[in-house]
């Protein structure tokens, strides 16, 4: 689990850890926020291995595969966050969000892929959003990155299908994380406020409704969904 230290990734991180699996953490600096979500699962029970890492630099993220054994679910949730508009965008931003957003999903794919093949199962998922989708203003450096995870999901899909391995994208409805107030800045709390009162449903998604549906995804009978962008929002997607 990339980003899996806090805000989304740490409520994923428990629900798997509650589900009886050994969660292995990736965080990029937070040293307090990954020891407090690996006290909290341990206290219930489960078991917690954390993983510093800056899985945008390439000797981290080989450093951190090679410390890995054998993945049965694989989920990218670490996200670079640094917005602006287009003709802003200088080439550390760009280079950065396509290492933090894009290349890991790669890689560690590759990574986790033999011991998936050896055993017929696996489970791939990316953390994508809206923006992957439709032109959110400022919101390019992120956006762009977004869609090739997508894309990348889908080839995994169809090409590591045979193998009992199945790979979606997960696209919630704006949450209140770290991420979004990064994009959002001063009026984060208006731009949360308003998707709620839009929303069909008159709120915003919570975290246990998007980890317990990606829990969901990973049980044999829901095998045939593969390769598809999988929206959780309340249906404010749906709205023009």
């Amino acid at each position: 689990m990339t980003g899996g230290n806090k805000g989304l990734g740490q409520s994923i991180s428990m629900k798997f850890a509650k589900e009886d699996y050994t969660v292995y953490i990736n965080y990029n600096s937070d040293d307090k926020k990954a020891m407090e979500t690996k006290q909290l699962i341990e206290d219930k029970g489960g078991k917690a291995v954390l993983l510093q890492a800056d899985i945008g630099n390439k000797t981290d993220l080989k450093n951190m595969l090679n410390s890995l054994p054998p993945i049965d679910v694989f989920i990218h949730n670490a996200v670079y966050a640094k917005t602006s508009k287009i003709e802003s965008i200088n080439d550390d931003e760009w280079e950065k969000s396509i290492a933090v957003n894009v290349t890991p999903l790669l890689k560690i794919s590759q990574s986790v892929f033999p011991s998936m093949k050896e055993k017929g199962y696996g489970r791939i998922f990316a953390i994508s959003s809206l923006g992957a989708s439709r032109a959110v203003h400022s919101y390019t450096n992120i956006g762009v990155a977004k869609a090739a995870e997508e894309a990348m999901i889908r080839y995994i899909a169809g090409e590591w299908g045979k193998y009992g391995i199945t790979a979606n994208t997960i696209s919630p409805g704006s949450m209140d994380t770290e991420a979004f107030r990064s994009v959002f800045g001063e009026k984060a709390d208006e731009r949360l406020d308003y998707v709620a009162k839009r929303s069909p449903l008159k709120r915003i998604v919570s975290f246990d409704e998007v980890s317990n549906l990606i829990y969901r995804y990973c049980q044999p009978e829901l095998a045939m969904i593969t390769g598809q962008n999988i929206r959780i929002d309340g249906g404010y997607s749906l709205l023009s």
